[in-house]
């Protein structure tokens, strides 16, 4: 797997992102990148057992997503925080279980 050219820390629980050694604003092509690093990990990380790769890309993912919120500006618009919220609460149900966490959705809620 190809690692992105960048690499992303949480320093004080906020996302920093580092491109060529200097901290640089989140972009919607940082999370283009990291979630097509996620699924070509996910795809092609056969040495890891499947729930290990699951797990990681689940982790991928929700960075992605905060990303993602940040370049958007959902951590300083309520609108567009709300806005992004309900597009992002999409189950992969057509009728969601009663039981149903979206474990996503609340990691962004408590980020953004």
């Amino acid at each position: 797997c190809n690692r992105p050219s960048f690499v992303v820390s949480g320093d004080d629980g906020k996302i920093t992102i580092s491109e060529n050694g200097k901290v640089t604003l989140p972009s919607h092509q940082h999370s283009e990148t990291l979630i097509e690093f996620a699924i070509d990990y996910l795809k092609n990380n056969k040495k890891q057992g499947l729930m290990q790769r699951i797990g990681r890309c689940m982790g991928y993912l929700q960075v992605a997503a905060e990303i993602e919120a940040l370049a958007s500006g959902a951590d300083k618009d309520a609108i567009v925080r709300e806005a992004l919220l309900r597009n992002f609460n999409t189950p992969p149900f057509k009728k969601v279980p009663a039981y149903w966490l979206h474990p996503g959705l609340t990691y962004l809620k408590v980020r953004i």
